[in-house]
């Protein structure tokens, strides 16, 4: 999340300063469309986890391969 939100955070002001400061919170807290190992992530302002619908599935060992359980 910081990878996105520094450069953007530099463009309104130099590190240490309020103005760098309140970008970086603004733009590190709402990612959108981040891609991690654990799902896609898009906070909000009221979802600080992110995670939709696509994060969440079932799986079962089978014959010690993961199998993907459908609804």
């Amino acid at each position: 999340m910081l990878r996105r939100a520094i450069p953007e955070a530099l463009k309104k002001g130099q590190p240490g300063t309020p103005e760098f400061r309140d970008c970086l919170a603004h733009r590190a807290g709402k990612p959108e469309g981040l891609t991690r190992v654990d799902g896609i992530v898009n906070m909000t302002s009221s979802d600080h986890n992110g995670f939709d619908d696509r994060t969440r599935v079932m799986v079962q060992i089978v014959d010690g391969k993961w199998k993907l359980l459908n609804d």
